[in-house]
């Protein structure tokens, strides 16, 4: 068998279908059989939300959605950019995600939360000290706030990350800037 290629057939010589034969006499599958073609086409078109439709439709469909979601992802970036800048600040409130944040990371505890419907996101940044946890968890059920998931996650050697998923109860009557404000101050005091 040459190294060199040079009696290597062209993509342009292969016809779908076609075997491919090499010279040790080994005989390849067809390089893309129309079968295998088929099953990818139906899968992209499952995949984007297409009912089954006619080769190029489906192609030029998926190309449609790829452009698309680049176009989401630098929605994305742009807005999780100017996130990073705005909790920058030592206090900012954004009134459209209903979400409040209190602290840097060089003024710990950070805290911030955000609600949506019935449902609370708490997230905290704090010194690792013993008891934290259920006093962040206690003041929640004092403010008729159930907790539905939690997360603790060591953050080097001497912090945490809390994250805290609650529903709100019957209860539970004050702004999102007043629920950062006493969670700060719980894990705050000893």
């Amino acid at each position: 068998m040459e190294e060199s290629g040079e009696n290597w057939p062209f993509e342009s010589d292969l016809v779908i279908g076609d075997d491919v034969i090499f010279e040790d006499g080994d005989q390849s599958e067809s390089v893309c059989g129309d079968r295998e073609i088929k099953e990818k086409l139906i899968a992209l078109s499952a995949t984007i939300g297409l009912n089954k439709m006619d080769d190029t439709t489906i192609l030029d469909k998926a190309k449609d959605y790829v452009e698309n979601l680049q176009e989401r992802v630098k929605e994305l970036e742009q807005e999780s950019g100017s996130n990073i800048n705005m909790c920058n600040n030592k206090r900012t409130q954004n009134v459209n995600l209903n979400e409040y944040s209190c602290g840097t990371d060089d003024d710990l505890p950070v805290v911030q939360a955000k609600v949506l419907q019935r449902e609370v996101l708490v997230m905290i940044h704090c010194e690792k000290q013993n008891g934290v946890i259920l006093k962040i968890l206690t003041h929640l059920e004092n403010l008729h706030l159930s907790v539905v998931n939690s997360s603790v996650l060591q953050f080097g050697k001497s912090n945490l990350n809390i994250t805290i998923v609650a529903q709100m109860g019957d209860g539970y009557k004050i702004t999102v800037d007043e629920l950062v404000k006493t969670l700060r101050l719980v894990i705050s005091t000893q």
